[in-house]
């Protein structure tokens, strides 16, 4: 789940409603990218005789945008409207996308340690750098063009329309790269991209006068140091940072299949259709949820109820209790909770940023790096889980690993929340309450 520093207000105030569902359109453009890196690559390096420790990685490492692009969003106000800039945002990541198709057998090479290997991280850093632009562009858009107690369901449509394309299109690319050309795949594997884009076509124009690059970077440096004064805005990064609600096995899950006996093709169908069909329900049930708890305990609490689920499949898989369905039954209970938490972090961001807020995108950025930057941290902890010996190894140390974190961190951030952030009051609904970040 970076974008531009100042406010998005710039933007042509709409004439009628903004529609929610567009919302989720517009985001999911980098589903695509998502599905390929968090779900296919695993599938795919693992199967070709990739470690899983190596494979997660080379996707924590493919992951670094998620939580440095902000630093680079900046441009989006330099030259050309923002729009213009999403899509060419869109195309960059769409290229990079489809490369690194082609060279995903190369990095196979070597058990994932060769040049190809390196070739494939870079370009899809850099895919994923531009998808990452983008996606928090339209993100931080979403507090001017949605009013308040609309913007729990704009989180949702954002969330069940970008997951649900993630699970998709991870499942999909697996499969094209199977059954048609490679070359072939290379171009539809990333067309969803472009195709999510497209409503940028019609969309509200901006009205700004483009600023050179300098002064966008000393723009984005004046906007830190002044987040950096809110004590409530660092509260709520501490949430977001502590890898405790991170649902990192989530891009993990296509390469432990076969610890449950369960074929690449089948996990693959896992791993993507189901975990999207999961994941979208989670979203739709997150948004009035998010109306109705603090989105803060909506946040954390899913993580740790997902942390039993996965000692749930541990003891299960030790007692060969039907594995292949344990692994089906996991991937959906986890993903679930995925959901009701994606739909509550954005909500949360949502609200902390508030309406006419002159940081806005600066904020929302900074939120979802704290986010991705602990969610590209668990990634690599929990594949390290694997390396366990003896009876750990493989797949049991990745759940047990992920466990452990949700549990023990999300207790720990709990209790600031409630010691030091005011308890668990319901989320504000008005525009004057949403305007504040939580304290």
């Amino acid at each position: 789940m970076s974008t531009h520093p100042t406010l998005p207000a710039a933007l042509e105030p709409p004439q009628r409603r903004f529609p929610t569902w567009l919302i989720g359109i517009l985001y999911s453009a980098s589903g695509s990218m998502n599905g390929f890196v968090a779900v296919s690559l695993a599938t795919l390096l693992t199967g070709r005789g990739v470690s899983n420790a190596r494979e997660a990685a080379i996707t924590a490492l493919i992951l670094t945008p998620s939580y440095l692009s902000f630093l680079f969003t900046p441009l989006v106000d330099c030259g050309m409207s923002r729009r213009a800039w999403a899509m060419l945002l869109a195309v960059g990541g769409a290229v990079c996308l489809g490369t690194g198709v082609l060279l995903t057998p190369a990095a196979s090479a070597g058990g994932g340690y060769g040049g190809g290997a390196n070739l494939l991280i870079l370009t899809l850093l850099l895919g994923y750098l531009c998808t990452q632009m983008y996606s928090s562009t339209i993100g931080g858009m979403v507090p001017n063009l949605v009013e308040p107690a609309r913007q729990s369901a704009a989180s949702a449509w954002l969330n069940i329309a970008y997951l649900g394309l993630t699970g998709l299109c991870g499942y999909l690319s697996v499969w094209e790269i199977r059954h048609v050309s490679l070359h072939t795949a290379a171009l539809l594997i990333p067309l969803p991209i472009l195709l999510s884009a497209s409503p940028l076509l019609f969309t509200a124009r901006e009205h700004r006068v483009p600023k050179r690059a300098g002064e966008a970077m000393r723009e984005l440096g004046r906007n830190l140091l002044l987040s950096a004064r809110q004590r409530s805005y660092w509260f709520a990064l501490l949430v977001f940072i502590v890898p405790s609600a991170t649902f990192a096995m989530q891009n993990l899950f296509g390469g432990i299949g076969r610890d449950f006996g369960v074929s690449d093709e089948r996990t693959a169908f896992i791993s993507g259709v189901v975990l999207a069909i999961a994941c979208i329900v989670g979203s739709a049930l997150g948004g009035p949820l998010s109306n109705r708890y603090d989105r803060r305990l909506l946040f954390i609490a899913p993580a740790m109820v997902a942390g039993l689920g996965s000692l749930a499949m541990i003891a299960l898989l030790n007692r060969g209790i039907a594995p292949a369905t344990v692994f089906l039954a996991g991937v959906c209970f986890y993903n679930v909770l995925a959901g009701i938490n994606y739909t509550a972090t954005s909500a949360l961001v949502f609200q902390i940023v508030g309406r006419d807020n002159p940081l806005s995108a600066t904020q929302y950025a900074i939120c979802i790096a704290a986010c991705n930057a602990a969610i590209a941290g668990a990634v690599a902890l929990d594949g390290s889980g694997s390396n366990l010996h003896g009876h750990w190894a493989g797949a049991r140390g990745e759940l047990l690993t992920d466990a452990l974190l949700s549990l023990v961190l999300g207790a720990v951030v709990l209790a600031l929340v409630w010691r030091f952030g005011g308890g668990f009051p319901r989320p504000p609904v008005d525009e004057a309450d949403a305007s504040q970040a939580p304290s």
